[in-house]
């Protein structure tokens, strides 16, 4: 009898780790086919000497820095997918940092931002931003540990309930996009409170949630009438501008 318990024990436990390797398998499957690719343009910058490939991600360093920004990428959205928004902005003179996340989402690894400020010392400005699930995912590193950051630069985010940011001593763009459709509106003006006072709020016009990056069209997503180029241009001007005052 306590042979014959002994074999279904075994049994039953072959088959338990059986399932969790099934379930982790089709999981696997299932959000790397949920995961939005890189656009061709995005992969090939992948190539450029300029974007140099590190253990965390990818750093793009201009000849003269004025400045260094971590950005978060989208969720289930490819990192590369956000190379061409970043190369643009490090001709700027902005160190950027573009980290790669487990599974392609910050909010498994919000603490990216330290890693890379301790191993990348430096004593000019930090900013950290993101874009949707990753500007949530930045904000709530900022508001666990600020101490670091400069300024915060959300892209079609909002931070979420349990990030008040509304007394941190830091600069904050908050940029959306008129036909975004992907973003929850009713919660992006409901946390407005839970940033400072002097956030500086910018809608631009005609744009959408995909062209934050160079994804393709996400679905769900409204219709943009401007160029991906115009919108990001935007961006990089808007976060220049703060940097220069």
């Amino acid at each position: 009898m306590k042979q014959k318990t002994r074999k279904q024990l075994k049994w039953t436990g072959i088959i338990f780790v059986s399932l969790v390797i099934l379930v982790l398998i089709v999981g696997a499957i299932f959000l790397n086919q949920a995961t939005y690719q890189a656009m061709d343009e995005a992969q090939y910058l992948g190539d450029d000497k300029t974007v140099i490939k590190v253990d965390s991600g990818y750093l793009i360093e201009p000849d003269e820095v004025k400045a260094n920004f971590v950005f978060y990428q989208g969720g289930l959205v490819e990192t590369e997918s956000y190379l061409p928004f970043v190369k643009a902005l490090s001709e700027q003179g902005i160190r950027v940092f573009l980290p790669e996340f487990p599974l392609n989402l910050a909010i498994l690894n919000t603490d990216q931002f330290q890693t890379l400020y301790d191993e990348y010392p430096s004593d000019l400005p930090w900013w950290i931003g993101g874009h949707s699930l990753g500007g949530a995912s930045a904000a709530i590193f900022l508001s666990e540990d600020p101490q670091n950051i400069a300024g915060l630069l959300l892209l079609g985010a909002y931070p979420s309930d349990s990030s008040d940011l509304s007394e941190a001593n830091v600069s904050v763009i908050s940029m959306h996009a008129e036909n975004d459709e992907i973003m929850n509106k009713e919660a992006y003006e409901r946390t407005q409170s839970l940033l400072p006072e002097d956030t500086h709020f910018v809608e631009i016009e005609g744009g959408n949630h995909s062209q934050f990056g160079h994804y393709g069209f996400q679905t769900g997503d409204g219709v943009s009438t401007i160029s991906r180029e115009q919108q990001q241009a935007e961006v990089i001007a808007t976060l220049v501008n703060a940097l220069s005052n």
